[in-house]
């Protein structure tokens, strides 16, 4: 993000630069909850999506505090941060949830491969596959040391039930490098992609 770069440009510490990303996550994320009353959803609901907003904010701050040891990790916790607010400033149609170890959204993993478990169920009469996250590139990955992936092409099959994994080759990595990774999925309906909904996971190494 070019906040990012001019941030760091101008920073001469990282706690300076922390400061910075935090400051942004907060104030961007006044814009996303102001996304969600345009949207004249019902009270439950924009109350809803506001609160998950406010916990991105609150978790995102904190993963920079503790874990942005570097300018780079910091860009990638800060970016994964906004791709949340805005995942769930649009919300999600069907259900979709992304698992590491168990646990979502932010999640710790030993050094090595690191298995990512995609789950989605599309609505009724519709079906469910991994699309790509832009034209030519299949998810976002962000990594402090480099990674690489692999995934069954079953997954970009539509089927009744996603339950697939993403593996990512994080043997390179050290203890305390982070991944964020942002996995796609379309819900199919006669052969008419009629959703699309993007999930944000950020990974610790340990």
């Amino acid at each position: 993000m070019f906040a990012a770069d001019s941030g760091s440009e101008r920073a001469t510490t990282i706690e300076e630069y922390q400061n910075t990303c935090t400051e942004f996550i907060t104030d961007i994320s006044k814009d996303y909850s102001d996304w969600v009353d345009r949207y004249s959803l019902g009270d439950d609901e924009s109350r809803r999506r506001k609160a998950v907003i406010q916990n991105v904010v609150k978790m995102t701050n904190e993963w920079i505090n503790r874990f942005g040891t570097t300018i780079k990790k910091v860009d990638i916790i800060m970016n994964d941060g906004v791709n949340k607010m805005a995942e769930n400033t649009a919300g999600y149609p069907f259900k979709y949830d992304v698992f590491v170890n168990n646990s979502r959204h932010y999640t710790t993993h030993p050094v090595g491969v690191v298995r990512v478990n995609l789950k989605a169920m599309p609505r009724p009469g519709r079906l469910m596959r991994v699309g790509n996250y832009q034209k030519d590139q299949l998810f976002l990955i962000s990594s402090s040391s480099p990674v690489s992936f692999s995934l069954s092409s079953a997954s970009m099959t539509p089927a009744d039930v996603l339950d697939d994994y993403v593996i990512i080759d994080a043997k390179s990595c050290q203890k305390h490098d982070v991944i964020s990774i942002t996995a796609v999925v379309e819900e199919i309906e006669k052969d008419y992609v009629t959703e699309s909904r993007g999930y944000s996971t950020l990974i610790l190494l340990t």
